[in-house]
């Protein structure tokens, strides 16, 4: 396969970030710029998400096995993780890998090592929907998929990936069939084939409920060292609703390990 697309910025331990579903490596772009500081921050497009390619099947496991290939072509031995919803899940499976090594901490944003009812399906059947034969522009698109996606924020998130490709057609910047045909592997909990041993953070966005007390014991099982911080405030992207705290924690949690 051919290498995942990634920026790399900054001085010090390395720490490698993994977005969500539908997302990629500008995600956290504004929280990078402040960790960057002290960090040899590594921002990386998921299988099938920005300009990284697809792969035949986008299940957790197939991604994680692309990433720990990437982090060994990138030749780094030691680094911190750090993965938010699908990418959080990814982490987890790349860090329960046994031919995970080098890893430091692992940092886990609003998702929890669980299977989880499928609640995307309105989302992509609606993109699907979307007829970018005949849409001019994102304004367009937006019109077009308010009724079925009400919630601006989210339509504002996923038209981030929507481009205009040489053809002069619009296209989106993630495999958007891919992921509509495996979202039931997405879906699933991420296999975590040994414990994994370095301490792990698992961060809450406070309104969130994909995390919950009743996923205590399953993180225990599979996670040697965890901890939990809340983002009073903050919903399913503290990194984005709250930057400067998510940063602060992500800092504090790092140089302590």
């Amino acid at each position: 396969m051919s290498r995942l697309n990634s920026q790399q910025a900054g001085q010090g331990p390395v720490l490698i970030m993994l977005h969500g579903l539908f997302g990629n490596l500008d995600n956290f772009r504004s929280v990078s710029l402040h960790m960057e500081r002290n960090l040899n921050v590594v921002r990386m497009d998921l299988p099938g998400h920005g300009l990284s390619p697809t792969l035949p099947t986008l299940s957790i496991e197939a991604m994680a096995e692309e990433v720990l290939a990437e982090i060994a072509r990138l030749g780094v031995d030691r680094f911190h993780l750090l993965g938010h919803s699908l990418g959080g899940k990814v982490a987890m499976a790349v860090a329960g890998s046994p031919d995970c090594h080098g890893l430091q901490s692992l940092c886990v944003v609003d998702i929890a090592p669980k299977s989880y009812p499928p609640h995307h399906q309105e989302i992509l059947e609606a993109l699907q929907a979307l007829d970018l034969q005949n849409i001019e522009d994102r304004r367009e698109a937006d019109r077009e998929l308010r009724s079925a996606i009400p919630d601006a924020g989210v339509r504002a998130f996923l038209l981030k990936s929507l481009y205009r490709h040489e053809s002069g057609r619009l296209r989106w910047r993630f495999d958007l069939k891919q992921l509509a045909q495996d979202y039931p592997l997405i879906s699933r909990a991420p296999l975590i084939r040994q414990v994994i041993q370095p301490p792990t953070l698992f961060i809450k966005g406070g309104s969130s409920d994909y995390l919950s007390e009743a996923d205590e014991p399953g993180i225990k099982a599979v996670c040697a060292q965890p901890s939990l911080k809340i983002i009073t405030g903050a919903g399913h992207w503290p990194h984005a609703e709250k930057p400067a705290q998510f940063t602060r924690i992500c800092q504090e949690f790092l140089s302590h390990v």
